[in-house]
């Protein structure tokens, strides 16, 4: 899951019992107030419910720096948009609403149940709930579930959302990973037959191979129903038609987004959200410390696409009543350098690893606001993964005693790629907020003292990664040779965390998320034995071969395990980090104490 796209050490998660989770979740309800309750203080939100309360009415105020990826359930992959569509969209399967490791598991949301399943998890069978409807008071069926499936196979049209995990399970695909099925677009009177409705309330899968974590894969934003006759295509992220508890009243692109409440949402179909609030106004800004600064004086409830910024970072650790209402958790992200491989000097090995070598990644870290944005990384895979190591265990590139650069190996490598005197080298980062330009000026001192002459290829939030860094083509025509970037598992498993940024089957001219293009054949072999198997041990061997070979490779350069710094206004009730969204406040649960 991309950055504005899980960690405290979720390794009963995460292994088997995380997939065990996927085959037979409890159905019961899980609202927050079933969760364990607490007032306001530091870090409370992270195990505990923040100012319970059954209050309702009021607008939640949320600002962001930048707009979504995508307001279509298809294309997105921002972390912060996946949690804002669980106001706009039912999945059959969705994250329990509890804080705590609880919350990465997964209970029914349109469904009745969990999927049941044959022996090889090669058959997924799910049954709708009775009542559940669209925003016009259309009921909810299993061929609005199969039709949102269907569009994924438009990969032309829905090119940087998480769809590559449906395509070649549910289709067949070439060697380059392009499924035979081509979408409802491209063939309006196909069918897709491996997705079979007997009837409106029952759809089944039929995988090409087997699958434990399925309903996982029915709780991602990805796999949301879809009405076809209110899919406008390309432009539905404009007009998003809702089966959640909100509905869009106004959308300015880049601007701002106001929801109001769904009349046809029934509370007594969804055990996933307790919604309090009457309305939600997520306002878009240029200036994250002006966002800050309204988020300091309460006329914002909280940054929704990630934390603070350095300004408000400090006053928060010196005041104790701002501090009160901030949480610092870890989330599950890895920060990190993608290193194009396909762009010159960069084709050659030693060239790349000379960067890791020269980056200083303390003064990254700085970039961000110092310590309290996560611990120093060796290596790309997070505490929450299976096959973690700690730098004392793995640290392939040990770039100084002080973690600060190695500027002699650099230099020798340079000289053995070819480069003795150095190279320039395009950089892409974020500029929608200050910690993007400090983190390409960290680089660019950096990369400096070695003779590199790091240039700024900055770009706006909202397309950064689908349409700038995760185009190819775009990648080769600015002739970018880095990017800054961050990655968080799409779901608790190997391959949730893996198969996006590291699988070349998901390498698209359309789109990609494997943003350095790579494809190694047996980091490809490896990821999809991970997808079909529960057995711990095995998981946690394929995690670090996998974390090895990408650290082998020199195309991703980690930095940080990232923490975050959020604040949040005194007036919120049931406000608590939910883990299955990466540490994310579960917005949908969100209410206000003032009813304002």
């Amino acid at each position: 899951m991309t950055i504005n796209r899980r960690a405290l050490r979720l390794a009963t998660v995460v292994a088997a019992g995380a997939l065990a989770l996927a085959a037979c979740s409890s159905s019961g309800s899980s609202t927050s107030s079933s969760a364990s309750a607490s007032g306001s203080g530091f870090n409370a939100a992270i195990t505990s419910v923040v100012n319970p309360s059954d209050k309702t009415g009021g607008t939640l105020n949320f600002g962001a720096s930048g707009d979504c990826d995508s307001w279509d359930p298809a294309n997105t992959y921002y972390g912060w948009c996946w949690d804002m569509q669980r106001l706009l969209h039912r999945n059959l399967m969705a994250y329990k609403s509890v804080p705590g490791a609880a919350g990465t598991s997964v209970i029914p949301d349109l469904a009745q149940a969990a999927g049941t399943h044959n022996a090889d998890f090669t058959e997924w069978t799910y049954k709708l709930q009775d009542g559940v409807k669209w925003q016009d008071g259309t009921p909810i069926t299993s061929a609005d579930v199969k039709y949102g499936i269907e569009r994924l196979f438009a990969t032309d049209v829905f090119a940087t959302g998480a769809g590559s995990y449906y395509t070649c399970i549910l289709s067949t695909c070439d060697a380059d990973g392009a499924p035979a099925y081509k979408g409802p677009y491209a063939d309006p009177t196909g069918d897709l037959p491996s997705v079979t409705t007997p009837d409106a309330q029952t759809v089944t899968f039929k995988l090409n191979k087997g699958i434990p974590a399925f309903d996982y894969y029915m709780a991602l934003t990805t796999s949301a129903p879809i009405l076809k006759a209110k899919d406008t295509r390309a432009k539905y992220t404009t007009q998003p038609f809702s089966s959640g508890p909100f509905q869009v009243s106004d959308y300015q692109q880049g601007k701002s987004l106001t929801f109001v409440r769904n009349p046809n949402w029934s509370q007594a179909t969804d055990k996933v959200r307790a919604v309090k609030a009457d309305g939600v106004k997520l306002t878009i800004f240029a200036n994250s410390d002006d966002l800050d600064q309204r988020l300091k004086n309460g006329t914002l409830d909280l940054v929704a696409d990630g934390g603070v910024q350095q300004a408000f970072q400090t006053q928060i650790f010196t005041n104790p009543d701002l501090k009160a209402n901030a949480d610092n958790p870890s989330t599950g992200y890895t920060r990190y350098l993608a290193v194009f491989q396909t762009v010159a000097p960069l084709t050659n090995l030693d060239c790349r690893k000379a960067i890791f070598y020269a980056i200083n990644k303390v003064s990254l870290q700085l970039a961000r606001g110092g310590k309290s944005q996560g611990p120093i990384a060796a290596s790309m895979a997070p505490a929450s993964q299976p096959g973690f190591e700690t730098p004392e265990q793995y640290n392939p590139y040990p770039n100084g005693a002080a973690l600060m650069g190695d500027a002699n190996k650099a230099r020798e490598l340079l000289t053995s790629c070819g480069q003795p005197n150095g190279f320039d080298i395009n950089v892409a980062y974020s500029n929608s907020t200050p910690k993007g330009a400090a983190g390409f000026a960290a680089i660019q001192q950096a990369l400096s003292k070695v003779g590199i002459n790091a240039k700024p290829l900055p770009h706006p939030q909202a397309g950064y990664y689908s349409t700038f860094i995760g185009q190819p083509k775009n990648v080769l025509d600015k002739k970018m040779g880095l990017a800054l970037a961050g990655w968080a598992a799409d779901f608790p498993s190997v391959n949730g965390f893996w198969d996006s940024i590291v699988n070349g089957e998901n390498i698209k001219p359309t789109g990609t998320s494997n943003y350095a293009s790579l494809n190694d054949p047996n980091i490809n072999k490896w990821i999809n034995e991970a997808a079909t198997t529960s057995d711990p041990d095995k998981l946690a061997q394929l995690g670090k071969d996998i974390n090895h070979a990408v650290m082998d490779s020199a195309t991703y350069l980690p930095y940080l395990w990232d923490a975050g710094l959020y604040y949040r206004n005194p007036r919120l009730t049931n406000a608590y980090l939910n883990q299955g969204l990466s540490m994310y406040y579960d917005y949908v649960n969100l209410g206000v104490s003032d009813g304002k």
